[in-house]
């Protein structure tokens, strides 16, 4: 690590700045320079250009080479669905766009339903974390999350407002998420998140609800995200056994 950073997350940063000024189509360098010029192995290296690929900025094609993908996808809100668990949500912007985070609560709560889905008693304390994010200064999601207070209590000192809850689950426990159980379903809102979101009850948007694990099996969180109605995209991010 570098400061504290996880090097994979530096190497990916670095790398995104650096996919600005590639032309469309143009080839990374070689993995093995890749590893000279970062000091990283080749596993840290892949799973910085992994990060990458399921944003939609690289494209890896079998015996040839990672590549800068030929159109970096503008827009608001599309949701990404990926086999190689990254994170809760993923979403995938343009690399001009100005992302902000809203934190609107991080309590400790008791919440039966959540905790049975992680896979607690009932009676145990949660950590639930509801965040807005804005694009460009525009509404385009909620999401509350529900983690084990007695696990990670060191979220509830940590601001979320510029900084990925996985990549802080990872620097903060060791934890890294290998499985990501989403579900997509269109609904209607509620009385309380068309307050949220500002629109009409009962306008049909996306929910996704994820259950996310680590390496050994463990449920970590579980969450819920709402996309405003200007989010109408989902797009699959799949890989066969053999890739």
């Amino acid at each position: 690590m570098v400061d504290g950073v996880p090097k994979y997350i530096a190497v990916r940063d670095n790398l995104r700045a650096c996919i600005d000024s590639m032309e469309a189509n143009e080839q990374l360098p070689p993995e093995i320079e890749l590893c000279k010029q970062y000091n990283v192995s080749r596993i840290t290296l892949r799973h910085a250009v992994d990060n990458l690929i399921t944003e939609g900025l690289l494209v890896r094609e079998q015996g040839r080479g990672t590549f800068r993908a030929s159109s970096i996808i503008h827009t608001y809100n599309q949701e990404v669905i990926s086999d190689r668990a990254q994170g809760f949500y993923e979403q995938a912007y343009s690399n001009d766009a100005k992302v902000r985070i809203k934190v609107i609560e991080k309590d400790v709560i008791h919440d039966e339903d959540a905790a049975a889905r992680l896979g607690l008693d009932p009676e145990d304390e949660l950590i639930c974390l509801k965040r807005l994010r804005y694009v460009d200064d525009v509404l385009s999601r909620y999401s509350v999350i529900y983690l084990s207070a007695s696990r990670f209590p060191k979220i509830l000192t940590h601001d979320f407002s510029d900084d990925s809850l996985a990549d802080f689950l990872f620097k903060a426990y060791a934890v890294q998420l290998v499985e990501n159980e989403v579900s997509v379903h269109v609904e209607e809102l509620c009385d309380r998140l068309a307050a949220v979101l500002n629109v009409e009850v009962g306008t049909s948007v996306i929910a996704a609800y994820s259950t996310v694990k680590d390496k050994f099996g463990t449920i970590i969180a579980f969450g819920a995200a709402v996309y405003t109605p200007n989010s109408g995209e989902i797009r699959f991010h799949l890989h066969s056994n053999a890739a």
